[in-house]
């Protein structure tokens, strides 16, 4: 009985590790009341895409969740760029969203902005050691190498 209850856990708990449920947020100006998140959920391993959703926060005016196109279990990471304030564009592989936090709306682009990129890039939604992150582009640029200069 014993070895039957050690080879279920086993069994379920290998089964499980292939699931994805993450969820980080961008706070914009450091509010927790006013943010952008991402939500990955994988409920059956290894079988299909990761459905994502962003949540669009802006306490007390409005909250939304919107499930956008599915990614996959190595993440392509989304950038989120500031075109205006409380305007923000989310781009990952070839698909373009576009997200306000006035009254907290999500649209899909049907072709990719007129300008690339379309505002201040502000940071990505990536993963780093499995587990779900949102990279601030300042951080990005400070652990990136230096350019070395030119030859003359």
């Amino acid at each position: 009985m014993k070895n039957l209850l050690f080879w279920g856990v086993l069994a379920g708990s290998l089964l499980l590790a292939g699931c994805e449920n993450g969820a980080v947020s961008y706070e914009i100006d450091n509010d927790k009341n006013h943010s952008i998140s991402l939500l990955r959920e994988q409920n059956i391993p290894w079988v299909g895409d990761v459905q994502q959703r962003f949540v669009v926060s802006r306490f007390p005016v409005c909250q939304r969740r919107f499930t956008v196109d599915p990614g996959s279990a190595k993440m392509k990471k989304i950038e989120i760029y500031e075109v205006q304030p409380r305007l923000y564009a989310a781009h990952q592989g070839d698909t373009w969203y576009v997200l306000t936090t006035e009254d907290c709306r999500l649209q899909k682009f049907e072709q990719p902005p007129p300008v690339i990129p379309p505002g201040r890039l502000v940071g990505a939604f990536q993963k780093k050691d499995g587990e779900l992150i949102f990279k601030l582009a300042e951080e990005a640029a400070k652990s990136a190498p230096a350019a070395s200069e030119p030859a003359r």
